[in-house]
């Protein structure tokens, strides 16, 4: 692709994304391809060159799939709808150090043949820079929302970067717990960047 873009001319002035719609594993969690909220299954690769771009630069600030459509608009300079619920991420290609968002999110329904008590459960997840935040709830498939709370994870990416130890039990994590709890509960406006508009 990008050979022809070159040998048509095209390849300056135009904006290539590469990305994938979710994660991969064989095996690990015992598991095959995107079925729960690890970050494994919610992690993926997103490249984006711009027009006109000269260098390529790693950028690790938090970001979501949902932040390509503003970008896009930004780069092609379309006006952006204001319903829009993802971030331009323009301000980290010009800043990559710009403080960021503090999370991201992901949802993940575990229905009844895949939940070992045969139950429909909903996962809400955040992941910040450090921890992988999970609650899980009862979910009433007929109505179409959480009902009574159902359990916890917690993984700390900085020793577990594999997540394979769910902390959410110990006993230190407590004010950990409360304060990503109110974190997830304000949701994705709640993790938008302080600093643009």
């Amino acid at each position: 692709m990008v050979a022809g873009l070159k040998e048509r001319g095209l390849y300056e002035n135009t904006v290539i994304v590469l990305w994938g719609d979710h994660g991969w594993k064989l095996g690990d969690h015992n598991g095959w391809g995107k079925m729960t909220n690890f970050y494994i299954d919610t992690h993926v690769p997103l490249i984006i060159k711009g027009a006109y771009q000269k260098e390529g630069k790693r950028i690790e600030a938090l970001s979501e799939l949902v932040d390509m459509f503003p970008t896009l608009c930004d780069l092609t300079g379309v006006a952006k709808a204001d319903y829009f619920e993802g971030t331009s991420l323009m301000p980290v290609f010009e800043n990559p150090d710009l403080e960021w968002k503090d999370a991201v999110f992901t949802q993940f329904r575990r229905r009844p043949k895949v939940s070992k008590d045969g139950q429909e459960y909903m996962g809400y997840s955040m992941q910040t820079k450090q921890y992988h935040y999970i609650e899980w709830y009862h979910w009433d498939n007929v109505k179409k929302e959480k009902g009574d709370f159902a359990a916890t994870e917690l993984y700390d990416h900085f020793v577990d970067p594999n997540e394979t130890e769910n902390v959410a039990g110990v006993s230190d994590k407590t004010e950990i717990i409360k304060s990503l709890s109110i974190q997830l509960s304000k949701g994705w406006k709640g993790a938008l960047p302080k600093n643009i508009n």
